[in-house]
């Protein structure tokens, strides 16, 4: 008989982890008993997810109960107080906030990319960020075949990326011209409405300029590639749509790239899309699902060395709840759960 295992997700009514519920249905996660955990203000109302209904269980001390399997979607303070207590429970823990991510001991893992990273018995295992996995899997073949030395890429970011209350801000915007931002672009940045805007602050400023988000996507690449040399430099981008991520990527090589080839290549690549000339990436295509469509590929006219490069991604199905749903399976395909 297949083992089933006793699974929670934390993070509530929040948007990712109420993709993870759906993506473990979806995906056949073998499981015997799924629970919720949420804040305390949420316990009363019950969450729904493909009309299904579960009950809030309020995240705290007392409630920290015995799982296989914990997946965390719910910022980094709360991953910080209760990944270790559920770990002492006898959980393994699936974190989708920043928290754990740069950790040494801490596998990052994309499972098409860096999968026996997770052989590493931690017992945490990091979700990356959702815009590092849609460039990652889309420069992944390209590296394979050629080796990456330098990325200069842009980012075009959904509000969704910013979470729920972001979202309700851009309806806000949309419906009464005086309301004034609250949320975006950042904590640490002047505020400025969305709608019907670009906003090119994701995430908090650094001092050095750059802001989190773009230190997130340089840290994390050169950790799953395992690649400490790799020159990596973001410019990230909030737009005004409601899901899915787009990225403009120039990749420097260090072997000449043969366009025809490596064409072949992507075509073959079951997670992505490669789409020619006149067709190209785009969101409407790829939200609700799991690829990643690349697209405009072209040698860069100065340099036969250089690959530019068009992506699309859903930022909260594969550049999170899919990512963290397959690091679950592939422990169980390892053998390490």
């Amino acid at each position: 008989m297949n083992k089933k295992y006793k699974v929670a997700v934390i993070g509530g009514h929040g948007l990712v982890a109420r993709a993870i519920i759906s993506d473990l249905h979806r995906y056949d996660f073998p499981m015997s008993e799924l629970v919720i955990y949420g804040s305390k203000e949420h316990a009363s109302i019950d969450l729904v997810v493909d009309h299904k209904k579960y009950k809030v269980v309020p995240l705290d001390e007392e409630n920290v109960m015995s799982f296989d399997l914990v997946f965390f979607s719910s910022g980094e303070d709360l991953s910080n107080k209760y990944a270790e207590l559920f770990i002492k429970k006898g959980a393994r823990v699936i974190d989708n906030s920043s928290y754990f991510r740069n950790m040494k001991d801490v596998p990052l893992v994309i499972p098409e990319i860096n999968e026996s990273d997770l052989l590493n018995d931690s017992k945490i295992y990091a979700n990356p960020n959702c815009t590092t996995i849609m460039l990652l899997l889309a420069i992944y073949p390209l590296h394979q075949e050629c080796k990456l030395e330098k990325l200069n890429i842009s980012s075009y970011q959904s509000i969704s990326g910013a979470g729920k209350l972001a979202l309700e801000e851009y309806v806000n915007e949309s419906i009464e011209p005086s309301y004034r931002a609250k949320i975006l672009p950042s904590k640490n940045s002047i505020k400025k409405s969305i709608y019907n805007n670009l906003l090119p602050v994701v995430d908090n400023i650094n001092e050095d300029g750059f802001t989190m988000e773009e230190l997130k996507i340089i840290n994390e690449s050169q950790k799953i590639l395992h690649m400490k040399e790799l020159e990596v430099n973001p410019t990230c981008v909030r737009v005004p749509t409601l899901y899915g991520h787009g990225i403009t990527i120039y990749a420097l090589c260090k072997e000449k790239i043969n366009l025809e080839r490596l064409k072949e290549i992507y075509n073959d690549i079951p997670y992505l899309r490669y789409k020619e000339n006149p067709d190209y990436p785009d969101l409407k295509e790829v939200v609700g699902t799991p690829i990643v469509e690349v697209g405009r590929f072209r040698i860069d006219k100065y340099c036969e060395y250089t690959l530019d490069l068009f992506a699309t991604s859903d930022n909260l199905i594969r550049g999170a709840s899919y990512n963290a749903v397959q690091i679950g399976l592939s422990l169980i395909k390892l053998g390490v759960l």
